[in-house]
């Protein structure tokens, strides 16, 4: 009499389970990442702005002249403006947009602070006269800050 073998192996029905159970834990893992990957984005975006309007405070002292924080929302872009006897000078421009993968929005438009070389803003070279609420927004993640007159900045969440 022949003794059947047992053969070794998994079943396909064995190897089936392994995989869908692997690709759920796949979905899974990524849907986390990519909502810990937005809000980073969001917060190193909100990050850099507020490392700007230092900047730009830092700068109007140091140099003795006014320093624009220009905010244009509807190119993802800020940008910091010397205001010199020679003319305006850009001090530096960041794209939002291409850099974080985020968007700039306000309620205003585009916003202008003007810092003074005494620190503070100034309404006469710029257009923010009462808070101003400025948003980075990447996916469904959004960080805020608020300007307000004087030329503080205020972390929103």
């Amino acid at each position: 009499m022949q003794r059947l073998r047992r053969q070794r192996g998994f079943t396909l029905l064995e190897l089936l389970i392994v995989l869908v159970v692997g690709g759920i834990l796949s979905m899974v893992t990524i849907r986390s990442f990519s909502q810990v990957h937005g809000s980073l984005g969001a917060r190193t975006a909100q990050s850099t702005f507020m490392t700007m309007h230092a900047q730009a405070r830092a700068n109007a002292v140091e140099r003795g002249h006014n320093v624009i924080l220009r905010v244009s929302p509807g190119t993802d872009r800020v940008e910091l403006e010397a205001q010199t006897v020679d003319g305006p000078v850009v001090l530096r421009t960041r794209n939002f947009a291409a850099d974080y993968d985020v968007s700039i929005q306000t309620d205003d438009g585009n916003v202008e602070l003007c810092m003074t070389p005494r620190g503070f803003a100034s309404t006469s070279c710029g257009n923010v006269n009462s808070r101003v609420q400025v948003r980075f927004v990447r996916g469904d993640r959004t960080r805020t800050v608020v300007l307000l007159p004087l030329g503080q900045l205020v972390e929103d969440g």
